[in-house]
């Protein structure tokens, strides 16, 4: 009886053991990966920092925000631009995301780029185009 009492007590004390070690690996684990990921990217360490959104030129919901800032654009400025294409992307996390887009458009048979920034506060339903400039450094016609 006194031996099967003993088993039981070493088996709860190897559990308890187990259960005090297990989290510290897990935390050792996940932190090597963050270390890592951060190391890859030392700009997305900085908050708030801006940052590239590579091969996101085409993504649908890039495009979408760039075709919501041309059309903006034309309301507040009486203009007809047309959206061309997405040439550039870069990312910021403020009070919700800032995504400055940098488009190509059809200004009446001349192609130009412009530079829009749009903020997101999703959780308010916001979108929200904040400027909508001609590229800096852009020749007229691209």
């Amino acid at each position: 009886m006194w031996k099967h009492h003993r088993v039981l007590g070493s088996v709860a004390a190897l559990l308890l053991l187990l259960a005090l070690v297990l989290p510290s690996i897990q935390t050792q684990k996940q932190s090597a990966r963050e270390k890592a990921a951060m190391a890859a990217e030392p700009a997305r360490r900085l908050a708030g920092g801006i940052v590239d959104s590579l091969g996101r030129e085409n993504d649908p919901y890039i495009v979408d925000l760039a075709r919501f800032a041309v059309s903006e654009h034309n309301k507040e400025g009486n203009t007809q631009l047309e959206l061309e294409k997405v040439v550039k992307v870069k990312e910021q996390a403020v009070a919700g995301r800032l995504y400055y887009i940098t488009i190509q458009v059809d200004e009446g048979g001349a192609k130009k780029l412009y530079e829009a920034k749009v903020l997101e506060q999703l959780w308010l339903d916001v979108k929200k185009l904040v400027e909508f400039k001609p590229a800096e450094g852009a020749s007229p016609n691209v």
